[in-house]
């Protein structure tokens, strides 16, 4: 699936219009978009502001402008509910429909409206550009506050940020400053609308977003100064890189602490419940905080506990499992989901001794965030069949279901761009036994090794 976002990113940046072509189309993005006659046109219409802005603010600025185009082409299908890997339903939801259309407004509006400042250098090409935030639900944003900071992927990580600082303090505060908190961040959003010339309803309109710059002095002040008010685990937690953050409320959740429901960054009520309870757990400090200390923990526990006490074991299913292998290209494959983000073809490789995962697929997992920067483990050494030798980074898979089983935990490699993913050792060897069986075309998994 990625190779067909990737597509559409060189069509984008190629500078003629998308004129989008509905015949077989498979991205669940762009069938969502080919889906509604108005889509369509807000698609070609955002091209040609696309096409209008480049020529306007030249090729010097022009770079800058692009990376941040792809990092919303990455993004607004999943705020609004259209996961990268999977088909919307059809007919595709009327609320999904709006909230593309309202995404598409916001963006042309950004895009017609954008003018950096002339010594404004463009991003190197090494630049982070992983989508993170908002902190709320975009298919849900109607003010033009709100559209604004889910059409501009920057003003969505300041927005995750600020929220970062904003619920460590509520934490801090405890329910006797809780109340006033509150209180103080109605009236941020209050006063930064009335000072940077917000209107507070209507479209975001090119004129609304002049006003980018001064919300975003305005919010980082604001996170500024509620950080300048932490101490310790507060502290900590307030100023942790947003991936790690994002990734300590996952573990927590898979640990069976959180409830099932959207990994956002929020440690709202259910997550410091869920803090709170796993402290009790291990004999802690009850703060509700993570601290430092405590996201260590956390990832040591989630990594050397392959089985977390969560009344689930690895492996689902019991005995010896059957699953089918289908020919591709003369190649033999098995279906892998990874992260239970997305599902790929790997080929059963007993010779590889890690599970090998191409580049780009890694970069798609870590956009999606479900590999962070905490999860890599260091380098290894490997030889090729040809007696040449390769070092690449290794980092830990959460989980790889094959069939009906799921195994967490897994250590694997990146590989070249131009691979192929591949079963390797670290995943076999979990089982007791394994083998192919040619004649039924299938893999054939036995207990799971404890």
């Amino acid at each position: 699936m990625w190779i067909a976002a990737l597509v559409i990113l060189v069509t984008l940046g190629t500078g003629t219009a998308l004129a989008f072509e509905c015949v077989g189309v498979k991205l669940p993005s762009t069938i969502v978009i080919c889906s509604d006659p108005e889509l369509m046109r807000l698609a070609d219409e955002r091209q040609d502001a696309i096409n209008e802005a480049r020529g306007r603010i030249g090729e010097d600025a022009w770079p800058a402008l692009w990376e941040d185009q792809k990092a919303w082409v990455r993004s607004y299908a999943t705020t609004c509910g259209v996961p990268p890997d999977r088909p919307p339903p059809i007919p595709v939801p009327a609320p999904t429909r709006a909230c593309f259309k309202r995404a598409a407004e916001a963006r042309i509006a950004y895009i017609r409206s954008y003018n950096p400042a002339p010594d404004q250098p463009a991003p190197s090409s090494s630049a982070k550009l992983d989508r993170i935030g908002p902190s709320f639900d975009c298919s849900k944003a109607a003010a033009p506050l709100a559209l604004m900071i889910c059409g501009d992927p920057g003003l969505s990580q300041l927005d995750f940020r600020f929220n970062q600082a904003y619920w460590a303090l509520f934490q801090h505060l405890g329910p006797g400053g809780q109340a006033e908190l509150k209180a103080q961040d109605i009236q941020f959003i209050e006063q930064v609308q009335q000072e940077c010339g917000l209107p507070t309803s209507g479209p975001l309109t090119p004129a609304a977003w002049q006003s980018r710059d001064c919300i975003k002095d305005a919010y980082e002040r604001q996170r500024q100064g509620w950080v300048a008010r932490l101490i310790g685990p507060a502290y900590e937690e307030a100023v942790r890189q947003p991936e790690r953050h994002l990734t300590l409320q996952k573990d927590l959740q898979d640990l069976g602490f959180i409830p099932a429901g959207p990994i956002d960054g929020v440690y709202g009520p259910a997550t410091r419940t869920g803090v709170a309870a796993w402290q009790s757990r291990h004999g802690l400090a009850v703060t509700g905080l993570v601290g430092d200390a405590e996201a260590r923990l956390v990832e040591q526990e989630v990594i050397a506990n392959p089985v977390p006490d969560r009344g689930q074991s690895n492996l689902l299913g019991s005995g010896t499992g059957e699953i089918s292998m289908k020919n591709a290209g003369g190649v033999y494959v098995v279906g892998v989901r990874i992260n239970g983000t997305i599902t790929l073809d790997f080929i059963v490789d007993s010779g590889a001794s890690d599970v090998i995962i191409p580049a780009d697929v890694a970069m798609t997992l870590a956009r999606a965030g479900t590999i962070s920067r905490g999860d890599f483990i260091g380098d290894r050494e490997y030889r090729l069949g040809d007696g040449s030798t390769l070092k690449s980074e290794r980092f830990i898979l959460r989980e790889l279901m094959i069939g009906d089983r799921a195994v967490q935990n897994i250590v694997a490699s990146i590989g070249s761009v131009k691979g192929e993913p591949l079963l390797g050792q670290s995943f076999l060897s979990r089982f007791a036994s394994w083998s192919v069986d040619n004649n039924r075309h299938a893999l054939m998994l036995g207990e799971l090794r404890h």
